[in-house]
C-alpha cells in the first residue's frame, strides 16, 4: 500500500478537516518551543556580548594585562611592555548611563590610529577627524546605536559617568560586526583628560608569543597580571552560568506540557479514525504503516509549530534580553547585551526540539493505533480496555521512579558532585514522570471517593460524568497531568519566591541599617567598582547632622582562581550605630571580632559550600602584598551576588591593597535628625556638581524588592504560557471525549436530553479534572519546591532560604 497516499488521505485531510483542533495543537507546540527559544536566545545574546566585550577593540590580540584588583592602573608600565612587544594596545574604559534612554553604554578610550582598521566600513563624512582629536568630548558611536535613536555626527549625548554628568559629542559613526551596539569609542588621551583619568589605563591588550609573554610577565608590577582572552571569557560565562542554566530548565517545563498537549491531539485522530484504521488493517496494512501515519501527523504539527515558535521566540527575546540584561547588571556584572542573537545552528536546534516534542507525544498513540484490530472498527469505546492490564505495572513503575527521583536529589544535596544541580533536575523530571504513571491510580481512587457526592449533587449529569471518567481513565489522566504539571510549576516557583522573599526581608533587616545610602548614579549594580570623588565624603562629613559614615569599597579579587566580590567596610562605625534598627548578640560578636586586630573575614554560603569551608577555617587571599591568611569568623547569605562574597574590615584594604577610596557609603544621622529634611539638604549641596543616587533606608529596601520582583519576570511569563498550554490540552481531551462519545450523545439527545445538559456534563468533567489536577499539582509542586530550595538553590546560588508556605 502506498504510504504517501495514505498520509494524504488519512492525515492531511484530517488536519484540514479538523482545523480547530489542528490550530490549537500548533499553537500549543508553538508556545512551548517559543518560550524555550526566547530564553535560549536571550542567554546566547548575553554570551555573544561577553565574547565581543572580551575581544574589545582589537580582535587580533590574545592576551590582556589587567590589575588583579580589577581597578585602573598607572600607565607607566606600557612603555616597558611596548619595548618588548609592539603589538600592544593600551585601553581605558568605563560604563556610562544615559538617563534619557535608560541605556548603559561601554565607553572605551584607545589609540584610534592603531585600532581604526578594525572598525569596519567608515564612509566619507561619517567621521569628523579634526573634531575627534581636537574636542575632548568627541566620541565614535556604532551605526546600530545611531539608527536606534536617529543620531548623526555633531549631536550631543548627556550621560552619567562615574559620579558626574557629562556631555559627549558624536564625531563619527562606525559600522562593525564585532563592536557591540552600545559601545562608545574615544581617543585615549581625550578620555583620560575629559574624565580626569590622566595617567591611568584599564588594561593593555597584546598579541604575544610564549617567549615574549614570559619577558612581559617579568617586567610587570606585583599587582598586574596577564590573562588570556579565553580565560577572561570563561570567567564571565562561569559568573552567570547558574542563572542561565536554571532559567533554561524552567522553560523546559513548558516543553513537557506541550508533549502532553500533542499526545492528546494525536489521540483524538486515532479515536476519530478508528473505523478507517480497522478497514486498513482488514485490507492488509501492516502495523508499522499505521504507526508511521500518526507519527507523521505529529511531525507535521511539530514542525509547523516549531517554525511558528521560532518566530514567537524571536519576538519574546526582544523583551527577555532586556530583563536578562537588567538582572545580569544588578546581580553579576555591568554589561550591555546586543540585540537578540540567533545562529543557523540554533534554528536547527529549535526544530529538533519541535521534532522531539512530536516524536515523544506521537509514539504511544501511534503504537496503540497499530494495535487496533479490524473487528474493533465498530467498537466506539474499546481503546481504554488494553490499558487496564497494565494498572499494577504503571503504579509500581511510578512509585519506583518517584523514589528514585527523591534519592538522586538527596544524593546531590549531600555529595554535590557537580557545580550545577544536574542530578537535582534529573530527580525533578523523574518525580514528574513517576506521578504521571501514578496518575491513573490517583484518578481511580478519587472517582470512587467522589462518586456518591457528585451523583447526589448533580443527579443524572453526575452519573454520566462518573461513567465517562471511569471508562476513560488513562485519557483523562493525560489531561489531569497536563494541568498538574502547570500547577506544580506555579506552586513550586511560588513557594520558592515566597520563601526567598521572606528570607530576603530578614537579610534586609540585618544589613540595611543605616539612615542614608549614597552611590554614583552611573552604578546600576548592587556593588559599585569605580571610586567616588574624595570631595563628596569631605562635604558630607562637615554636616552637623552626621553621626558616622560607613565607607564601603568593592573589589573583584581572585579566590581559588575564580573571581569573587570583596567588600571592605568601616566595621567600627557599623557596630557603633547599627543596633538602633537591628541587634543580634551573635552578629554583634562577629562584628566585634572583625573590628579587632585579628585577620578575620566573613564569607558567603556559596563560597563555604563550594570549597567545603567552616567557621574557624583559614583561607588564603591573594593581595598585592602576597598571599595572606584570614580566619573565617562568619558564614552568611549574600543575596546581592551569586559569585561569592568576602567581607573585610577597611583596615585590610589599606594595609594589603594600598587603597583607601570609596565606591559607595552609608550615613548614620544623630538622634532627633529628620532624615527626609537632611536628604533634601544633601541633594541641594551635592547634586548640582555630582551625579549621585541618594536614598533613605526605606527607599533602598523598596528598591531591593523591586529588583527582586524584576529578577523573576521571565519566570512569571513561563508560568503564564504553561497555563495556556495546559488549558489547550484540557480542551483537546474534552474534544476527544466528544468524538468518541458521539453515539452516546446522539442517544441522549434522542431520549430528550438538551444541549444544556450536555454542556453541564462537559463543564462538570473539565471542572473535576481541573480540581483533581490542581490537588495533584500542589503535591508535586511542594515536593519540587523542597528540591529547588534545599538543593538547586544551595548548589547554584548558595543562598540561605527558609521554607515558608503562604498563608501558613
Amino acid at each position: 500500500m502506498n504510504t504517501l497516499r495514505l498520509i494524504k488521505i488519512i492525515i492531511i485531510k484530517n488536519l484540514l478537516r479538523d482545523k480547530f483542533i489542528s490550530i490549537l495543537s500548533i499553537i500549543g507546540v508553538a508556545l512551548s518551543v517559543g518560550l524555550f527559544v526566547g530564553v535560549k536566545i536571550s542567554s546566547d545574546s548575553a554570551i555573544h556580548s561577553f565574547e565581543n566585550e572580551v575581544k574589545s577593540m582589537s580582535t587580533y590580540t590574545n592576551y590582556q594585562i589587567i590589575d588583579s584588583k580589577g581597578i585602573d592602573f598607572y600607565e607607566g608600565v606600557f612603555e616597558r611592555i611596548y619595548s618588548i612587544n609592539k603589538d600592544s594596545l593600551p585601553l581605558i574604559k568605563t560604563f556610562g548611563y544615559i538617563p534619557k534612554w535608560h541605556e548603559i553604554v561601554d565607553i572605551n578610550g584607545i589609540l584610534i590610529i592603531k585600532a581604526i582598521k578594525y572598525f569596519g566600513d567608515i564612509k566619507k563624512g561619517d567621521v569628523n577627524i579634526e573634531g575627534l582629536y581636537k574636542d575632548l568630548n568627541s566620541v565614535l558611536i556604532t551605526k546600530k546605536f545611531s539608527d536606534k535613536y536617529s543620531l548623526k555626527v555633531g549631536d550631543d549625548i548627556q550621560l552619567v559617568v562615574y559620579d558626574r554628568l557629562y556631555q559627549l559629542r558624536i564625531a563619527g559613526i562606525v559600522d562593525s560586526d564585532f563592536i557591540l551596539e552600545n559601545t562608545f569609542i574615544m581617543d585615549l588621551g581625550n578620555f583620560q583628560e575629559y574624565f580626569d583619568k590622566v595617567g591611568f589605563l584599564s588594561k593593555i591588550e597584546i598579541f604575544s608569543s610564549d617567549e615574549d609573554l614570559e619577558r612581559i610577565v617579568q617586567v610587570l608590577p606585583e599587582d598586574l597580571r596577564v590573562e588570556s582572552k579565553e580565560e577572561s571569557l570563561k570567567n564571565k560565562k562561569a559568573l552567570t552560568s547558574s542563572f542561565r542554566q536554571n532559567l533554561q530548565f524552567v522553560s523546559f517545563i513548558s516543553i513537557l506540557v506541550g508533549i502532553f498537549l500533542l499526545y492528546n491531539t494525536i489521540f483524538i485522530t486515532v479515536v476519530k479514525r478508528r473505523t478507517e484504521i480497522g478497514i486498513l488493517r482488514g485490507l492488509g496494512a501492516e502495523k508499522r504503516t499505521i504507526q508511521e501515519l500518526f507519527i507523521v501527523q505529529g511531525l507535521i504539527i511539530g514542525i509547523i509549530g516549531s517554525l511558528i515558535g521560532i518566530l514567537i521566540g524571536k519576538m519574546l527575546s526582544h523583551i527577555s534580553v532586556k530583563i536578562v540584561e537588567k538582572t545580569l547588571v544588578t546581580m553579576y556584572i555591568t554589561t550591555t547585551i546586543s540585540e537578540p542573537y540567533i545562529k543557523m545552528v540554533d534554528i536547527i536546534l529549535f526544530l529538533l526540539v519541535g521534532i522531539f516534542i512530536s516524536l515523544s507525544a506521537s509514539f504511544i498513540p501511534a503504537y496503540e493505533a497499530s494495535k487496533i484490530k479490524p473487528n474493533e472498527s465498530i467498537k466506539e469505546g474499546s481503546f481504554e480496555v488494553r490499558f487496564k492490564r497494565y494498572n499494577s505495572l504503571f503504579l509500581t513503575s511510578g512509585f519506583a521512579l518517584f523514589i528514585l527521583g527523591l534519592c538522586i536529589s538527596c544524593y546531590d544535596y549531600f555529595k554535590t558532585p557537580y557545580d550545577f544541580p544536574f542530578l537535582s533536575y534529573t530527580g525533578i523530571l523523574l518525580v514528574i514522570l513517576g506521578f504521571t504513571l501514578i496518575s491513573p491510580f490517583y484518578l481511580m481512587c478519587f472517582i470512587r471517593i467522589l462518586k456518591k457526592p457528585i451523583e447526589l449533587l448533580f443527579k443524572f449529569n453526575g452519573k454520566i460524568v462518573i461513567g465517562d471518567m471511569n471508562g476513560n481513565i488513562y485519557r483523562f489522566s493525560v489531561a489531569l497531568m497536563s494541568v498538574a504539571i502547570s500547577c506544580a510549576l506555579i506552586i513550586a516557583i511560588f513557594i520558592l519566591i515566597y520563601s526567598l522573599r521572606s528570607s530576603l526581608e530578614k537579610w534586609i533587616n540585618k544589613n540595611i541599617v543605616a539612615d542614608i545610602y549614597i552611590k554614583p548614579a552611573s552604578c546600576l549594580s548592587n556593588y559599585c567598582f569605580y571610586p567616588l570623588s574624595d570631595e563628596i565624603i569631605d562635604i558630607v562629613k562637615d554636616f552637623d547632622e552626621v553621626a558616622g559614615i560607613d565607607r564601603f569599597r568593592a573589589l573583584n579579587i581572585d579566590f581559588n582562581n575564580k573571581k569573587v566580590i570583596a567588600g571592605f567596610a568601616d566595621i567600627s562605625i557599623k557596630r557603633k550605630y547599627y543596633s538602633k534598627r537591628y541587634f543580634d548578640e551573635k552578629y554583634d560578636n562577629v562584628l566585634r571580632e572583625m573590628e579587632g586586630d585579628g585577620q578575620v573575614v566573613s564569607i558567603s554560603e556559596y563560597i563555604a559550600l563550594k570549597y567545603n569551608l567552616r567557621v574557624g577555617d583559614t583561607i588564603n587571599i591573594k593581595t598585592p602584598q602576597g598571599d595572606k591568611g584570614f580566619k573565617i569568623v562568619d558564614i552568611s547569605s549574600s543575596y546581592s551576588t551569586t559569585s561569592g562574597f568576602l567581607y573585610f574590615d577597611r583596615k585590610w584594604l589599606r594595609r594589603y591593597w594600598n587603597l583607601d577610596d570609596t565606591t559607595q557609603f552609608s550615613i548614620y544621622v544623630k538622634e532627633g535628625v529628620n532624615v527626609d529634611s537632611f536628604i533634601e539638604k544633601l541633594k541641594r549641596r551635592l547634586l548640582p556638581v555630582y551625579s549621585l543616587e541618594i536614598m533613605d533606608n526605606q527607599e533602598l529596601r523598596d528598591k531591593i524588592m523591586v529588583i527582586f520582583n524584576r529578577s523573576f519576570a521571565i519566570t512569571y511569563a513561563i508560568e503564564t504560557i504553561s497555563i495556556i498550554i495546559s488549558i489547550i490540552g484540557l480542551v483537546n481531551t474534552l474534544l476527544a471525549l466528544v468524538f468518541e462519545r458521539k453515539r452516546e450523545i446522539s442517544i441522549i439527545r434522542y431520549l430528550g436530553g438538551t444541549w444544556r445538559q450536555i454542556e453541564k456534563n462537559f463543564v462538570l468533567t473539565s471542572g473535576t479534572i481541573s480540581i483533581l489536577g490542581l490537588i495533584l499539582g500542589s503535591l508535586i509542586g511542594f515536593l519540587i519546591s523542597l528540591i529547588f530550595i534545599n538543593v538547586v538553590n544551595k548548589i547554584s546560588f548558595g543562598w540561605e532560604i527558609h521554607l515558608k508556605i503562604p498563608y501558613f
